[in-house]
């Protein structure tokens, strides 16, 4: 990025060494400190991203934040212990719901996001294909999500045995549709690739679930990282990069640990951390 701002370089560089100081403490035991940690660096990615952008709503965002803010506090405080999975789990769905309404923006006012060619006065091949695959991850993410929370929450039973084909063939049709909205970036090619992404998302969450819930929800949340991830690709924000990428990664690597076997009925069981 040339010709960044010496203070917003500053930032993103505080707020990727929070999120790295975050791993390390909360495998260590102090999950508490982890998360401080986590929070402080989304404080200094969330103060850097206003300060180095035009804003034109900062009342409205202040009071978004705000309420957010507040919701948060009352379900982390008054939720109880048996339900935090379900709630972590949610959250995570609404991220990668977040994702897909972040690419959906990009894609209605490109010129907003200065995502358009000035000579042909088109979306650049390059942002079309991460618009798409933003919104792909987004939506399986909040697919996998809810499919956790129905199916596994519920208890209503894990995957079949012909999850695996209608699966992949899910994600095969989501490449397929990311290829064809890079070609043309229209209306009619981003709903079908929203549609099959959520039904890929749904078929994997429920195929993964047949090795346990915690391979289930580490892979959602993998997902909505690499949604975040994706997205800060069209935002120019390097913390979020950061933030995204990490979680991606780390819900990735765990769904493979735990399908790889720790055990089949989660974290708390395993007897071995992943």
């Amino acid at each position: 990025m040339e010709g960044a701002n010496p203070t917003v370089l500053a930032g993103w560089s505080m707020a990727a060494l929070l999120f790295g100081l975050a791993l390390p403490a909360s495998f260590g035991g102090g999950l508490r400190r982890g998360a401080h940690l986590m929070m402080a660096g989304m404080t200094v990615i969330g103060a850097v991203t206003l300060y180095s952008h035009d804003v034109m709503s900062m009342p409205q965002i202040f009071a978004a934040l705000i309420m957010g803010g507040a919701v948060g506090l009352v379900l982390g405080r008054g939720v109880p212990r048996a339900a935090i999975p379900a709630l972590l789990i949610g959250l995570i769905g609404q991220t990668g719901l977040a994702a897909m309404f972040v690419g959906v923006a990009a894609w209605r006012n490109p010129h907003a996001f200065g995502l358009l060619d000035e000579m042909t006065d088109r979306l650049f091949a390059d942002d079309a294909a991460a618009i798409g695959v933003g919104v792909a991850l987004g939506a399986m993410a909040c697919a996998g999500a809810a499919a956790i929370l129905w199916c596994g929450m519920g208890r209503r039973g894990k995957g079949r045995p012909g999850a695996p084909f209608f699966t992949g063939a899910m994600l095969a049709g989501t490449c397929g549709a990311v290829l064809a909205f890079v070609a043309s970036p229209t209306t009619d090619r981003l709903l079908p690739l929203a549609g099959v992404a959520l039904l890929a998302g749904w078929g994997l969450a429920k195929w993964i679930m047949g090795a346990g819930m915690g391979p289930a929800a580490a892979l959602v949340g993998g997902l909505s990282g690499w949604a975040v991830a994706v997205l800060a690709y069209l935002l120019e924000n390097i913390g979020m990069a950061v933030a995204g990428g990490l979680a991606g990664a780390a819900g990735g690597l765990f769904a493979l640990r735990l399908c790889g076997g720790a055990d089949r009925k989660g974290l708390a069981e395993g007897g071995a951390r992943p």
